[in-house]
């Protein structure tokens, strides 16, 4: 679970079946990730990554402190940009690495990609 600090209130943000099986942000995550891989994306890309950031956030609130709509939840990320100490970063990019580590590396999709890796590397051979 990924807890964003907004305003004074935490807000945890937490994927799970549903996310998968209601929307399409899995296979748009997966676009996103190679945005910059390219040297500098185009404006329709960048204003994609907001997109996909917001309704990941969207989302990952629904369990948890779900909010009336993906307007309410870019305001909360305005918010938490806004509030960000001197020194520490929050841009759009940071927030989209945040959510998307919660989605596959810390959430319930973790299990099965690191059983899926371990799968697919090669066994070690006996000497």
């Amino acid at each position: 679970m990924t807890i964003f600090k907004i305003g004074g209130k935490e807000y945890k943000v937490q994927y799970g079946y549903n996310t998968f099986c209601d929307t399409d942000l899995m296979d748009r995550v997966q676009d996103m990730t190679t945005i910059f891989s390219e040297g500098n994306p185009d404006m329709g890309k960048v204003r994609s990554l907001f997109v996909v950031s917001r309704e990941l956030f969207f989302v990952g609130l629904q369990k948890y402190n779900p909010v009336e709509s993906v307007q309410v939840a870019g305001d909360l990320l305005d918010q938490y940009n806004a509030e960000a100490p001197e020194g520490e970063s929050r841009n759009m990019m940071d927030i989209f690495n945040m959510l998307t580590n919660e989605l596959t590396e810390e959430g319930f999709l973790s299990g099965m990609i690191s059983d899926s890796q371990k799968k697919a590397a090669p066994a070690k051979k006996k000497a």
